[in-house]
């Protein structure tokens, strides 16, 4: 018996819904602990295996060991509680900028267990102490140390990446384990490479572990079905019967199809757990459409359906695993459109669930059919209600090709995290690997190496620029900017470098297997010979507008009044308490956001030129790092560790977001801004880039939603990518949205019963959705600020 013969669509969904706020109610997560004192244990046990092959049989145990559960509202088996803990300081209430350290603490998520039953806090301790003397705990200090003193005040900053990835369950989904175990089987039967042998074992392994956590299920949910009656009885039966057929054999319509990922994902967390952030899906339409077609499943019962799925990504209170990315639309090569019904039986469970994971991405193009957004206007005005990410693939083909990538690979280009644009199944990006801090480097060359938060002694001296006077260092400022900004780059690659390294040693075959490792029988982490069709390392530039607007600032006080170079960087000093004159004078100059043309060339230049910098560093597989300008709320915590900058931003105040103006300096309006925007080189920002749009809802005057959706195209993603004013340019190719005004937010806070009466009030903060009310004061006040309304004034609003 199928589920969709037990249960109308509305049943799915009730299910669902209940599933949803069992899981909110979870306070507690020590999965990952246990899994951790198992690997320790293993450790030992298999201590004379080759390390894929310890790593793979450890994996199994843990299949083996894990708690499980089935709750009541179970319609799928499987979870992803044991990957994650309590740690994201970004969604924490408790979070504040200056709290903020990074993550190159190995034990630090030791920190986020308290003890609970049998797990003391002697055990915790224990397993800690071991974890903090391994090998990846030596590698990754010693990553750190040398550049100690520049990541401290976050001239730029590192961390090891553990997700950041797409990988392809298509073949695994289609086809099943006991296929894949026998091609992995073909290929270490074909290798001479020992290394390989060994490999390809521990890829077999893996997919036995995945197998065991099957079968634990399949027990779990006939057990279930003993103790149940009617409806809930054959829930669980169709479960068990299920659970006897996939992963191990390939799926055969949607539930199965659904489940089958679910077990997979599981896996694959498991594997790289604590924390494995950021793992996303790919184009979800295209995974599941064929399930859907075989049976015709029609869109209610589809997205019923897929509720469930999107409950599964919801980790506990506070859904803690963040930026899983989803990505719906797009075209092919050729132009032709690729949206399909899944797509929008996935539209219907995201609005219909509204919930905090996974991210949802959708891609236009010029081809783009009006359903689609028309479909998107609820998203866009239904307060309190997600709002997807928007990917422009005529601009991102231009950009991922110009960049290496194979024609025929462009249409599987998916969205990592936040809005890294990744090759499915192909694609080792290392997306957060650094990052890198260009108003912090101003900050040191300006004041002669010294910080201005702390004033250590972090940089050259003046003298040692080589520069008697104020006056001529600021004549030069651009030179020697950009003669330091290499230093501080190459410091930054060779310890990014160090972590990607560590990370290294925690191979993960499982995820190999659907990266590439299948074919070549190499671990996607490995650092000396490449798994992956394609590998990078990222770099997060932060700053971009304010560095603009601060070389054009000291332009116009060259050209104005030169004999102020002295009193001006006495001001930046002082943080402009004694001089308000000085401030007042700078916050005037020209800023980037207004088209006015010589701040826009300046930031066009800026990134032209960091951009190159960038991807002329080397990876340790020789490949380019890549350049993102994105900043996922670094913009403030790299901003408390910078100082007043020539453009009148005060001291440990936030950098600008993403591409963006710094909020409050783009008072022309949302086509000022555009213009301003356009003129960015977005074919060198193949790492991707943020950007942000806050759009009073006021504008839209059509009376349905799906109206309104269509206005929003004409008023917005028509303009922004689509607009060809240049041939030889790229569009701009990423945007999100909060279609509410300060104003809105600022009741939600005051009133939260009136407004937000159910507890939850969606917002973006870039690569995620959160509930507005679960975030603390600094960042609320962040989103805030940044919805920035004059900066995003439609024509005709009386702004």
């Amino acid at each position: 018996m199928k589920i969709t013969e037990i249960y109308s669509p509305q049943e799915i969904t009730d299910l669902a819904k209940n599933r949803f706020q069992e899981e909110r109610s979870l306070d507690h997560l020590e999965g990952w602990f246990l899994a951790r004192e198992i690997a320790m244990r293993c450790d030992k046990i298999y201590k004379n295996e080759p390390d894929c092959i310890r790593i793979a049989k450890t994996q199994v145990e843990i299949m083996k060991e894990i708690p499980l559960t089935l709750g009541e509202y179970h319609v799928f088996a499987g979870t992803q509680d044991d990957a994650f803990a309590r740690s994201y300081a970004l969604i924490n209430p408790s979070f504040t900028v200056n709290s903020f350290a990074g993550y190159c603490d190995p034990t630090a998520v030791f920190g986020d267990i308290a003890p609970i039953g049998d797990i003391t806090k002697k055990r915790i301790d224990h397993v800690k102490d071991y974890y903090a003397k391994n090998e990846f705990a030596k590698v990754l200090t010693a990553a750190y140390k040398p550049v100690e003193k520049y990541t401290k005040e976050a001239v730029f900053f590192i961390e090891q990446v553990t997700g950041h990835v797409i990988p392809d369950v298509r073949h695994l989904l289609e086809k099943g384990v006991l296929y894949v175990k026998q091609e992995i089987a073909e290929h270490q039967e074909a290798t001479d490479d020992q290394n390989k042998k060994d490999y390809y074992e521990a890829m077999s392994i893996t997919m036995d572990a995945l197998l065991v956590l099957a079968g634990r299920y399949e027990a779990m949910a006939t057990e279930k079905a003993k103790h149940s009656e009617g409806k809930t009885k054959e829930r669980f039966l169709c479960m068990a019967e299920s659970l006897k057929r996939v992963p191990a054999e390939g799926a055969s319509d949607l539930y199965e199809a659904i489940q089958s990922f679910l077990l997979i994902w599981q896996t694959m967390c498991l594997e790289q757990t604590p924390n494995p952030f950021a793992f996303s899906v790919g184009n979800a339409d295209r995974i599941f459409e064929p399930y859907r077609a075989k049976e015709n499943l029609d869109r209610d019962t589809a997205a019923a359906l897929l509720k469930h799925m999107l409950v599964f990504f919801n980790v506990a209170d506070r859904s803690w695993a963040i930026s899983q990315n989803l990505i719906i639309g797009g075209r092919d090569i050729d132009g032709k459109d690729m949206t399909n019904p899944t797509s929008y039986a996935l539209f219907d469970a995201y609005f219909d669930m509204n919930l905090p994971q996974p991210i949802l991405s959708v891609k236009l193009h010029k081809n783009t059919p009006d359903k689609l957004y028309e479909e998107m206007g609820r998203f866009f005005f239904t307060p309190g209600v997600l709002t997807p990410s928007l990917f422009n693939d005529d601009a991102l083909f231009e950009v991922l090709e110009a960049h290496g990538t194979d024609r025929e690979d462009l249409p599987d280009y998916s969205v990592a995290g936040c809005q890294e644009p990744l090759i499915m199944g192909k694609d080792n990006g290392n997306t957060t690997n650094s990052w890198l801090n260009l108003p912090k480097v101003l900050e040191l060359v300006l004041q002669g190496g010294k910080s201005e938060i702390t004033g250590d002694q972090i940089g050259k001296t003046k003298e040692e620029l080589g520069y008697s006077s104020n006056l001529e260092l600021l004549k030069n400022i651009r030179e020697v900017f950009y003669k330091e900004l290499d230093y501080y780059v190459d410091e930054m690659v060779s310890s990014a470098n160090n972590a990607s390294r560590a990370i290294g040693l925690y191979q993960v075959p499982f995820l190999s297997s659907m990266m590439g490792g299948i074919e070549t029988g190499i671990d996607m982490r490995d650092t000396k010979q490449q798994g992956t069709k394609y590998n990078g390392s990222g770099c997060l530039i932060h700053g971009l507008s304010v560095l603009a607007d601060s070389f054009i600032a000291i332009d116009t006080l060259l050209r104005e009044r030169p004999e102020d170079a002295d009193k001006m960087l006495d001001a930046l000093r002082d943080n402009f308490e004694h001089d308000k004159e000085m401030h007042q004078y700078l916050l005037e100059c020209d800023k980037f956001g207004n088209n006015i043309e010589e701040v826009d060339k300046e930031a066009k230049e800026i990134a032209e030129k960091v951009s190159a910098m960038i991807a002329s560093k080397k990876n340790y597989l020789d490949n380019p790092f890549r350049p993102d300008y994105a900043t996922p709320s670094t913009h403030l915590m790299y901003g408390h560790w910078v100082g007043a900058t020539p453009d009148g931003r005060k001291a440990r105040e936030m950098l600008n977001y993403g591409v963006d103006p710094l909020y409050g300096e783009a008072s022309g309006g949302l086509g000022m801004r555009m213009l301003s925007n356009r003129q960015l080189p977005f074919r060198t920002m193949n790492g991707g880039y943020a950007s942000h749009f806050g759009i009073n809802p006021g504008y839209f005057k059509s009376m349905t939603m799906e109206e309104k959706g269509l206005e929003f195209k004409k008023k917005v993603f028509t303009p922004l990518f689509f607009n060809s004013y240049d041939e030889k340019e790229v569009s701009p190719f990423y945007l999100y949205v909060n279609v509410t005004t300060p104003d809105m937010l600022l009741k939600v806070l005051e009133n939260p019963k009136k407004y937000a009466p159910s507890g939850v009030y969606i917002v973006r903060i870039h690569g995620t959705f959160v509930n507005f009310l679960d975030l603390s004061p600094e960042i609320q006040e962040d989103i805030i600020k940044r919805l920035d309304p004059n900066s995003t004034a439609l024509s005709g609003s009386g702004h």
